[in-house]
């Protein structure tokens, strides 16, 4: 049985496959295999789908790649010939993201998940950084209040 919610399969569409399997190689180590003609597959991945000068599609797609480390990607990235948008975005307790343009101009952003500890110190706290205190149970009383 397949797993539920997952991406399974990832489509770049392109006018220059092969500066984006050149970008995306060197960047995280992706083996390609030409399927067909004006089809490129990622092993594990996805695909590369080039597009004709007649297609009139536009190029795109945007996923979450998982990473060990944002800032030496985000080095590759630039010195590949991408863009960073936003570099190294916390999302608190959870990790942090980065999103940027590749040669073509596709959005892809780059997620580094938090330590399982420190995702879970984070879960314990509230927003003023303090242990938020376990929720006390309504007596009946304030509960026979409370619905009046």
């Amino acid at each position: 049985m397949m797993p539920k919610n997952v991406i399974q399969h990832v489509e770049w569409t392109t006018r220059d496959p092969k500066r984006l399997q050149s970008f995306y190689g060197r960047i995280f180590d992706w083996k390609f295999n030409e399927a067909m003609p004006g089809y490129t597959m990622i092993d594990g991945v996805g695909g590369i789908f080039a597009l004709s000068p007649e297609q009139q599609m536009p190029t795109g797609v945007t996923n979450y790649v998982n990473v060990d480390d944002l800032s030496a990607k985000e080095e590759l990235i630039r010195k590949g010939g991408g863009q960073i948008y936003k570099s190294k975005q916390e999302v608190p307790g959870m990790g942090w993201f980065t999103i940027f343009a590749d040669p073509d101009g596709n959005t892809v952003a780059l997620w580094q998940p938090a330590k399982r500890r420190a995702r879970a110190a984070a879960s314990k706290k509230t927003t003023s950084g303090k242990r938020a205190k376990p929720a006390r149970k309504a007596s009946a009383k304030t509960s026979r209040r409370a619905s009046r």
